[in-house]
């Protein structure tokens, strides 16, 4: 789906058009709002098991070279040497841009909110934002609008950071109990 901004909805009758998406009151059979969880890869331990990886990397090529054998040609022990450095700096460095990722989803990132609409068996990221209370307004003028339907279109200014679909070009699907989506 596009990461279009949605300016307004209408709402006539017999359809809700959000954009150039059209929905059909009669076939709403659900709608519902959830907080979108991240999960995969790009997870607080994911990252943790990354970091952690890399400090023991690091670690390691502190360690090993000053116990390297007496024996040792001192051309080649130079050489682990400035090896070992490269290893410290690149894993120091990886391991910085993976803690400054990681803190910016945990303290300074958003959370996401889906308004999820399912017309006779088929479910939809309808609208996708980041203010929940802007979602929860939008479902309820629709829930509404089934229930008692205008009598002439009706156009509802949508605020904030609210697009249509999902921001990720990709379709979330809802499993199980519990209301949690997955990507």
């Amino acid at each position: 789906m596009a990461k279009k901004r949605v300016g307004h909805i209408t709402i006539s009758r017999r359809v809700v058009q959000i954009g150039h998406e059209a929905y059909p009151l009669a076939n709403i059979s659900r709608m519902q709002t959830l907080r979108i969880r991240r999960t995969g890869k790009l997870t607080t331990f994911h990252s943790l098991q990354q970091i952690g990886s890399l400090v023991v990397l690091a670690v390691a090529a502190v360690v090993i070279p000053p116990r390297l054998p007496s024996e040792l040609d001192p051309d080649a022990a130079e050489i682990v040497r400035g090896v070992a450095d490269i290893v410290v700096v690149v894993a120091g460095v990886g391991a910085a841009v993976l803690l400054a990722f990681l803190l910016y989803r945990l303290f300074f990132q958003r959370s996401r909110y889906a308004l999820m609409i399912e017309t006779s068996g088929t479910q939809y990221t309808a609208l996708m934002g980041t203010d929940p209370n802007e979602i929860h307004r939008i479902k309820g003028i629709i829930v509404n609008a089934i229930e008692d339907p205008p009598i002439e279109a009706v156009h509802v200014d949508v605020r904030g950071d609210v697009v249509m679909g999902d921001k990720a070009d990709r379709q979330y699907k809802q499993t199980g109990s519990g209301n949690r989506m997955f990507n």
